[in-house]
């Protein structure tokens, strides 16, 4: 008898134990596409593998020219900063967007929104895509590495390295700004950068020519962001903020160490 119900209990467990493989493969997402997911550990899940890393999404976007940004913030957050080329969908209505606009169903597809590493609406889209049968899908948190629109002060200007790049090299007159401190830019700097520390900045503003497009950057973004504020508050019509060198894609002079 004991034995019975021993191998009775045997039995029930690896019922359990293959019901619950059967609904593991039935009820995981499907993974998105066949690019790699994020190589940053802490972006890492079995169970959303279409979560990018900023730059990795950034990335992906450029090496593909029909990519489709998707921002699915609300209109008025989309007005006031978006990526530069995203379409505003909201949630309630991507099914109807993407069975007019998403024909192809290897479309690049990235969902965003501003919801910090967990997704939130971007991570709804991106599993209602995928649900869908779209097969290129990915979701992010857009980071500096991203060119902004919108109405907002920090959207407004905001550049990419790449767009910083592109902006001097097509404009002659443009000024790439140093505001980090003499040591700094000696250690390092973006090659034809010029420097006045944001110490400085204010008492020789009448250096710089207030109709020139100026971009701005410095160790992290914060004394760049500070920079451009004054800037902007005495009549400089043109000036962006890169950030922090690091986003620099050109060369660099750097000093003997």
């Amino acid at each position: 008898m004991k034995k019975n119900i021993i191998i009775f209990a045997l039995i029930i467990i690896n019922f359990i134990f293959i019901l619950s493989a059967v609904c593991l493969i039935v009820f995981t997402p499907k993974k998105a596409g066949s690019a790699r997911v994020s190589t940053m550990e802490r972006y890492v899940s079995r169970f959303n593998p279409g979560h990018l890393s900023s730059g990795e999404a950034k990335a992906m976007a450029d090496n593909d020219g029909a990519a489709v940004i998707l921002d699915l913030q609300s209109e008025a957050s989309f007005n006031e900063r978006r990526v530069s080329g995203a379409v505003n969908v909201a949630f309630e209505n991507l099914a109807a967007y993407a069975e007019k606009n998403l024909s192809d169903p290897n479309q690049l597809i990235i969902c965003y929104c501003f919801c910090g590493d967990a997704g939130g609406t971007a991570l709804a889209a991106y599993n209602a895509l995928v649900r869908l049968g779209y097969l290129n899908v990915w979701y992010a948190e857009p980071g500096d590495e991203w060119a902004f629109e919108g109405t907002s002060a920090y959207a407004k200007g905001v550049v990419s390295g790449q767009a910083a790049e592109a902006i001097i090299k097509n404009n002659p007159g443009a000024v790439l700004l140093d505001v980090r401190n003499a040591n700094e830019y000696a250690d390092r700097h973006a090659e034809g950068a010029v420097l006045i520390p944001l110490s400085e900045l204010e008492s020789r503003l009448g250096e710089l020519d207030r109709d020139a497009i100026i971009i701005v950057y410095c160790r992290s973004g914060i004394r760049s962001a500070s920079a451009k504020k004054l800037l902007d508050a005495n009549g400089f019509k043109n000036v962006y903020d890169m950030k922090g060198i690091g986003n620099w894609p050109g060369a660099v002079t750097e000093g003997k160490r």
